[in-house]
């Protein structure tokens, strides 16, 4: 087989897995989510993309070893550019504030970005993840970091531990059981603690994962 062929031959074989990608896809949007860390947000997405029932191949979850906020947006910007040819149509950023010097930077590279197929959006938690989590538990507006700890520690060993004991980053199984008994709960009080601090002037403590939530809830009914 001569040299033209095998390319045709390979470059038909890619185009045929191309297809059955789409093929095995639900009729709803393709989407991607990035997040800091290999742990507790990636396996907390993956039993919630479980717990709403949508589809592996419409819903992926791809974690960032490096959990800085511009390497995330790096990352994902990479991710993207990967799939041209079955872009997606969403793309979320799941990022802390916490006390990330680059914060701003990354907010900024997220809002500035233009892509004719994929939409990108920042969902941010200050002072991190934990603050969703302990949202599925109990309504709070703390100020977190007073305590000497960094923001995070503080809500991790003074609030999220009150009811999640022996509480440790990573630890999947305990993420299903949490998103079945509070995950309307966590909703709820998310845009409570959002709308207040808002009114307050602030964003310690907030989350946009409620937002995240509710898109992911209306998927199915979308086309």
């Amino acid at each position: 087989m001569g040299t033209d062929d095998l390319f045709h031959k390979r470059k038909a074989t890619k185009v045929t897995q191309l297809q059955r990608a789409k093929e095995s896809r639900e009729p709803y949007d393709k989407v991607l989510i990035v997040c800091e860390g290999e742990k507790t947000e990636p396996h907390y997405l993956m039993e919630l993309r479980g717990h709403l029932k949508l589809s592996q191949a419409n819903i992926k979850i791809d974690p960032n070893s490096d959990s800085s906020p511009t390497s995330v947006v790096k990352y994902t910007k990479e991710l993207i550019k990967e799939s041209p040819k079955d872009p997606y149509d969403h793309v979320f950023c799941v990022i802390d504030r916490d006390r990330h010097t680059d914060f701003d930077t990354a907010i900024a590279q997220i809002n500035g970005y233009r892509n004719k197929d994929t939409k990108l959006h920042a969902i941010v938690s200050n002072p991190c993840f934990e603050f969703w989590i302990l949202l599925h538990f109990d309504y709070t507006t703390k100020l977190f970091g007073t305590s000497g700890d960094s923001p995070c520690m503080d809500l991790i060993k003074n609030n999220l531990k009150v009811f999640i004991e022996d509480y440790e980053k990573g630890d999947r199984a305990i993420m299903l059981p949490i998103i079945k008994s509070g995950l309307e709960m966590a909703v709820a009080n998310a845009k409570r603690a959002n709308e207040t601090a808002k009114r307050n002037g602030t964003d310690n403590p907030t989350t946009q994962m409620d937002e995240l939530v509710d898109y992911l809830k209306d998927l199915k009914d979308e086309k």
